[in-house]
């Protein structure tokens, strides 16, 4: 495997050397989470898709972003302009007209062991994998957690969607019930509490996307019918709770464990700008994309407009699940 050299000034650019593999056989795979698809092929030996990603596996042919993965010798730090620095193995870079996501780790060693490009809209993609830090090409895991979430939370904000801090349960009848909180706040609790229950699926324990969609109720203030459903995600907690599965959400919760033990079950309704900011603090935001921002905080204010929206101080006991059954606002 060779490739042509690459110059001191291109290094600096953060140019990759990308191997020129000999004609190899093409694989494709393809994921939907939360109704935003993706694929991804190339070619040579196919590589391993986590367990949690496999459960989210689709026969789609076309999808909302495409991704080709290549092969590169090696990878140099790029140096274009930086967008946002994540504090842990990600960051993300402009490159012309799109993106650049660069992933390192100081564990793995200096240099990026991926790195995606990727248009705005987040349609197609060119995914580079470090032959240096993947010596093995069938177990290198191109899409593992955060690439994964990265492409569908971004491709969220181009649409009517948002991923948020939350466990989704769905119940024998069909109703999803959503608990939002930030981390220590209950979610797994919540989570094992319900799956005691008879007929419950868990959706997760800790990521859930919400998405618009028509339905056949119309809220007073608004001039078209909508519903507000809740799909579950790969990215699971404590719990380890990941289904892709779905259900429309009659209520949302934002959780947070009772002030004392043995005190009881409290819930109080959230309105208008305080409800808005309680989801939009447990919100995953593209804040380094203007357009995507404000169109998920627009999202966020339709969703306080078609739901109810409560805070629930909830004892870590069953008492917390039949509170919420029984519950009429």
């Amino acid at each position: 495997m060779e490739c042509q050299p690459v110059s001191s000034e291109a290094k600096a650019r953060g140019a990759s050397c990308v191997a020129e593999e000999p004609p190899a056989e093409l694989w494709r795979a393809s994921f939907s989470i939360g109704e935003v698809s993706f694929g991804i092929s190339g070619a040579g030996d196919y590589p391993v898709f986590g367990p949690q990603l496999e459960l989210f596996r689709s026969a789609s042919t076309l999808c909302d972003l495409e991704i080709s993965l290549q092969w590169a010798d090696r990878l140099y730090p790029f140096s274009g302009q930086l967008l946002f620095d994540s504090g842990s193995v990600w960051t993300l870079y402009q490159d012309g007209g799109g993106w650049l996501f660069d992933f390192a780790s100081d564990v793995v060693g200096p240099e990026p062991y991926k790195r995606l490009h990727v248009d705005r809209e987040f349609r197609s993609g060119r995914l580079l994998l470090n032959q240096k830090y993947f010596p093995d090409s069938v177990a290198c895991g191109p899409l593992d957690y955060p690439l994964d979430e990265l492409v569908v939370m971004h491709r969220l904000g181009r649409e009517r969607g948002v991923e948020v801090h939350a466990a989704g349960i769905r119940d024998a009848e069909g109703n999803g019930y959503l608990f939002l909180g930030h981390s220590g706040a209950g979610k797994s609790t919540t989570t094992r509490l319900w799956n005691q229950q008879p007929g419950m699926t868990v959706l997760s324990d800790d990521r859930i996307i919400l998405r618009q969609h028509p339905g056949i109720r119309q809220h007073q203030s608004l001039d078209r019918q909508a519903e507000v459903w809740m799909y579950g995600t790969p990215w699971h907690g404590e719990a380890a709770f990941a289904a892709p599965e779905k259900a429309r959400i009659e209520r949302l919760f934002v959780i947070e464990h009772a002030p004392e033990p043995m005190a009881e079950n409290e819930i109080t309704r959230l309105n208008g700008s305080i409800a808005v900011g309680e989801i939009m603090a447990r919100s995953f935001l593209p804040f380094h994309d203007p357009v995507a921002l404000e169109n998920t905080m627009s999202f966020l204010q339709e969703i306080v407009a078609f739901l109810p929206c409560y805070r629930l101080e909830f004892r870590p006991d069953s008492t917390a699940v039949e509170a919420v059954r029984r519950f009429r606002s």
